[in-house]
């Protein structure tokens, strides 16, 4: 797959109402992924297909006992987690930052882009589950930010 042609799938999928698409392709394999989503594997000859259907975000969600009343940030993504803009520059955040609904938290690098992570809710960053230049799996919790 050239470049000319992930530009037109990434462009399709960005426009498409799909929220998640994997792809594998004489040895050459793609994860796509939006905020939200529910995933239903279909089954099909050649390459995996995976079809999706909207459902609650992926990007934050309040879940498990131990971050109860914690608005949790996810990896909309497969990719590299980083919490600055490059490695000389100080975190988009840290624990006890204040950030705002939309304000970059972090970033996940996936196949050479660099995708902003903005938040969802607005209040203070109380944990940081991953660490800087991790991989990171889509649904991952990132951070968890006490809302207030």
């Amino acid at each position: 797959m050239d470049i000319k042609e992930l530009k037109e799938l990434i462009k399709l999928f960005s426009d498409a109402n799909v929220d998640h698409l994997s792809l594998e392709k004489e040895g050459f394999s793609l994860e796509l992924g939006k905020e939200k989503t529910v995933v239903t594997t279909v089954a099909a000859e050649a390459p995996a297909v995976v079809a999706a259907q909207p459902a609650a975000p992926v990007a934050a969600a309040q879940v498990e006992d131990d971050d109860a009343g914690l608005f949790i940030v996810k990896s909309p993504i497969v990719g590299t987690f980083y919490a600055a803009p490059n490695p000389d520059s100080e975190p988009f955040a840290s624990v006890g930052s204040t950030v705002r609904k939309g304000q970059t938290l972090c970033i996940v690098e996936a196949m050479k882009l660099m995708n902003e992570i903005a938040a969802d809710a607005s209040g203070e960053v109380v944990k940081i589950f991953v660490e800087n230049g991790e991989g990171v799996e889509f649904g991952q919790k990132l951070m968890g930010i006490k809302v207030g």
